[in-house]
């Protein structure tokens, strides 16, 4: 059997439309998506939009177009993009500003959608599902600080630390997300034909870039055959221990929105 998979990420549709309006996302998807739409399935690693009303309609808009759509947010999704205390309108109070909350309602709107699947560690598949035999694993998959450096700089110039919002302090709510996404990920099994994450995992120690925020250490046990991330805005592909990692970023510039596309075999 053979499916095609078309493949994108880091779509940050704020940069390309006025999100003030979703009927944009519909006409965005429309002259974007259709036109390079070859596969059975997409697959999206994440940072959509950081507003949950864009984000569904871009997903059901793409839906149209292919027998289901897979998703995993990215740490956009995350974001809670006002303040109380500086009375900025925005999505905070809806939330409780709690970024978890936004994820929830995330699992909650495609909880039953046959069409749309929520790749999450909290969603009601478990971030697991079998596609006509082959078995899909996908998270957000969060890095964390580790050295003195990660804390003083790295972490700190990242919008992450102000837009994730919990009732955790500045980095222990990142090392909560890390812990809890790596639990998920350790107990998966070892024969995944595609692993989903927005974070890429850390391949060799040269792939590894100086920036923690930029890779999650998973070790050399990566699970899957083929494994799709985001994040670090850069197109790859390329094959380590005998994984395929490969990603297809749009970014803040994209100026030909180009689907990837690659045949998997079971």
């Amino acid at each position: 059997m053979e499916v095609k998979v078309d493949y994108v990420s880091d779509v940050h549709l704020g940069f390309y439309i006025d999100t003030k309006n979703t009927k944009n996302v519909k006409s965005f998807v429309d002259s974007k998506i259709a036109i390079g739409c070859n596969g059975d399935i997409l697959v999206v690693a994440g940072d959509i939009s950081e507003y949950n009303d864009i984000l569904f309609e871009f997903l059901n808009s793409c839906s149209k177009y292919y027998d289901k759509v897979f998703f995993v947010a990215g740490n956009h999704e995350y974001y809670i993009t006002d303040f109380k205390h500086i009375h900025i309108s925005g999505d905070g109070e809806k939330y409780g500003y709690k970024s978890m909350n936004k994820i929830k309602e995330i699992a909650d709107n495609f909880k039953d959608s046959k069409d749309i699947i929520f790749l999450d560690r909290n969603s009601s598949n478990g971030g697991i599902y079998d596609y006509k035999g082959i078995l899909i694993a996908g998270d957000t998959l969060w890095y964390r600080p580790n050295s003195l450096l990660d804390y003083l700089y790295y972490y700190p110039m990242q919008n992450d630390s102000r837009f994730i919002m919990s009732d955790l302090s500045y980095y222990k709510k990142m090392i909560q997300l890390h812990n809890s996404s790596m639990e998920w990920y350790d107990k998966l099994s070892s024969d995944f034909d595609l692993i989903v994450s927005h974070v890429p995992p850390g391949r060799s120690e040269e792939s590894k870039v100086k920036n923690c925020c930029y890779y999650v250490d998973v070790g050399t046990g990566y699970k899957s055959s083929l494994w799709i991330y985001g994040h670090d805005h850069k197109e790859n592909d390329e094959v380590y221990n005998n994984t395929r990692f490969i990603s297809n970023p749009w970014g803040y510039d994209s100026k030909d929105f180009k689907i990837k596309s690659l045949v998997m075999r079971k």
